[in-house]
């Protein structure tokens, strides 16, 4: 029996913001699965079951939040953290308001990140 590390959906626009929160990941523990945008994840056929989806609010296209109203209404129960680089209250009041799991700004520790990760 193979064991895996946890997956960790990471959607971000910014490719250099991807590879690096795949790096902090892969170091923390977790086998992050990347994906440039909201519809490509959508579009894709995970192989497993995530342990989270770690989402960047304002995607081009589809936003974090749309995303995980998406898949809430496609009945997933799988958590999803969002984050961005511009902390707004509005943003976070809604965030939680629709059930996000957590809500990060991007400069946040990531001792943080990971901690909050490994709490689902």
């Amino acid at each position: 029996m193979t064991v895996h590390s946890p997956l960790v959906v990471v959607v971000e626009d910014d490719s250099a913001t991807l590879k690096a929160l795949c790096r902090v990941l892969r170091a923390g523990g977790f086998e992050p699965a990347p994906y440039g945008s909201a519809e490509e994840y959508l579009a894709s056929s995970p192989v497993r079951i995530p342990a989270c989806l770690l989402v960047d609010i304002h995607l081009e296209g589809m936003s974090g939040l749309e995303l995980h109203r998406e898949l809430q209404a496609r009945g997933s129960t799988v958590p999803v953290v969002v984050m961005t680089a511009f902390d707004d209250d509005r943003i976070r009041h809604e965030a939680q308001r629709i059930g996000c799991a957590g809500y990060l700004d991007k400069v946040a520790d990531i001792g943080g990140l990971l901690e909050l990760i490994r709490s689902f």
